[in-house]
């Protein structure tokens, strides 16, 4: 299936109480799937290790606001919340078709355990959807999933306070060096 995509972000004057706000903005601007609406909320203690202190299935339209909000009596400064839901990207099997694909957005409190020591995290889906496809000659949805991902970074530049974000993989390559690659 092929490693990750991530786009993390480092917030300027991050402070752990405002954790559901973080999140809810991240959500007003996060494009959820049209095709695959709900999710599933989740909030954590100290790692993913541990069993999450809440987990909501979440059916249909989401209201944001709620969502940032179920998760507040749990705010301490070694939580995380995580939305595991879908957005709408073209997938290749066997031609390509516009399919939800999984997604998560995490945002974590500072004594959380954390990648990269990041505040925020989104798991955008396999990195294959971000890179031209061997089988196909087709750009245009290739295109489309990496202006997806650029568009989402652009609207949370917007709505969030960022000091600095990083789109990488787990093959801690540089994402962008790999797609020039491809287009060379």
């Amino acid at each position: 299936m092929g490693d990750p995509l991530f786009l993390s972000y480092w917030l300027k004057g991050f402070q752990p109480m405002g954790l559901p706000v973080y999140f809810e903005k991240a959500l007003e601007v996060f494009p959820l799937s049209k095709l695959r609406p709900g999710g599933i909320l989740r909030v954590h203690a100290v790692s993913f290790n541990e069993p999450p202190q809440l987990e909501r299935v979440l059916a249909g339209d989401l209201d944001l606001k709620q969502v940032a909000g179920l998760g507040r009596e749990f705010l301490h400064v070694d939580c995380a919340f995580s939305l595991e839901t879908h957005w709408d990207l073209w997938t290749w099997d066997g031609e390509w078709a516009l399919q939800p694909a999984r997604v998560s957005i995490e945002v974590y409190a500072p004594e959380f355990e954390s990648a990269r020591g990041e505040h925020l995290l989104v798991d955008a889906g396999p990195e294959h959807l971000f890179l031209p496809n061997p089988h196909s000659d087709q750009w245009r949805p290739v295109q489309s999933n990496i202006r997806s991902v650029l568009h989402l970074a652009q609207d949370l530049d917007g709505a969030l306070p960022v000091e600095r974000r990083l789109l990488w993989s787990d093959t801690e390559e540089n994402f962008a060096e790999r797609l020039e690659e491809y287009l060379d």
